[in-house]
């Protein structure tokens, strides 16, 4: 996926209710119990490889290594280490990794993108343009798909988990804000059997990147159940 040459820029028409917008949406979230996301966790058999990943490629520092001695699923004297690394916001990708492969090899997840993957927010494109070209020195297949409410950069880490960095658009608020209006109202919809699109802003061209060829897009999200 070559990325040599953008134009950072990413320009939309704002609303002027944006105050107003801003105002629902503090509203709605401070009636809100649950937090964050407090982590995200995965069994590794390559925890230093998943180390350079996260912290030295995509720069989320590693805050913890928990070793413990115990297996509390099965109550045996089973060594893991249990490392976190941390977010902006404090929310971590945690991974699991067993002395000795005392559990054998870790368990791939999906690898079709709609049963499993990880989006983090990067909100400055310069960074997914930073972090695309650092991924592609390293040799990881990327791939982008503008999806309107947001620019999404696709990548596999080292335990085959997908990765999507996420930025958003300068008029992300009105978009999803909007969105939300009308949420249930499009449940119900479906619900019934109305299976119509609704997302306009899918290929908007408003990003630097557009979205990737399919051969480029297959190289990262492949779909391996049977056909």
């Amino acid at each position: 996926m070559v990325n040599d040459g953008i134009v950072l820029d990413i320009k939309k028409p704002v609303s002027r209710d944006r105050a107003k917008l801003q105002e629902i949406r503090d509203t709605r979230r401070a009636k809100t119990t649950v937090a964050r996301l407090h982590h995200h966790a995965l069994r590794t058999n390559k925890m230093e490889e998943t180390r350079h990943f996260y912290e030295d490629i995509l720069e989320m520092p590693m805050v913890t290594a928990f070793k413990e001695m115990i297996d509390p699923t099965r109550g045996l004297p089973t060594p893991y280490l249990h490392c976190f690394f941390e977010m902006k916001d404090g929310s971590c990708l945690a991974f699991f990794e067993f002395a000795n492969n005392a559990r054998g090899e870790a368990p791939k997840t999906p690898q079709d993108a709609f049963d499993h993957h990880v989006a983090v927010s990067v909100p400055d494109f310069r960074d997914i343009d930073r972090f695309m070209k650092k991924l592609e020195g390293e040799g990881y297949p990327i791939a982008g798909i503008d999806h309107g409410f947001c620019y999404s950069v696709y990548v596999r880490d080292p335990n085959g988990m997908l990765i999507e960095l996420v930025t958003d658009p300068e008029n992300e608020i009105e978009i999803n804000e909007e969105y939300a209006r009308v949420a249930h109202e499009e449940l119900e919809r479906w619900n019934r059997g109305d299976y119509s699109a609704n997302n306009e802003e899918r290929n908007s061209g408003v990003y630097p990147l557009p979205t990737s060829s399919f051969d480029d897009l297959m190289k990262v999200l492949p779909d391996d159940r049977p056909q």
